[in-house]
């Protein structure tokens, strides 16, 4: 796993969230899915974070975001409630993200 991704799950670690593991399924326009599920009310609530690959690159499945959703996404147009590159996760403020991601999905 990268490096910045493990950072991503730390963070949601750090705030309410476990982590669970990789969901189950496969398509061509994403490489894993983690399943996380909140220890803060409502407790149990799924948050998924999808590792989308490049839409340029897609005979190598190079991941270049995050999408962040309550919801296992359906298709490559899904509404995530936050996207992140990987060289975003670098540059942004961890705890914003989850801060904003808390507010969306444990209301």
């Amino acid at each position: 796993m990268d490096d910045r991704i493990g950072k991503l799950i730390n963070a949601f670690e750090s705030n309410g969230w476990v982590y669970k593991g990789p969901v189950d399924i496969s398509d061509w326009w994403f490489t894993e899915i983690f399943q996380l599920s909140s220890t803060w009310r409502p407790v149990n609530t799924n948050l998924y974070l999808t590792l989308l690959t490049d839409p340029q690159l897609l005979n190598k499945k190079v991941v270049w975001a995050v999408g962040i959703s309550s919801s296992i996404p359906g298709n490559p147009g899904f509404d995530f409630v936050a996207k992140l590159t990987l060289n975003e996760i670098s540059k942004t403020s961890l705890s914003e993200i989850v801060n904003k991601v808390n507010k969306v999905v444990l209301r």
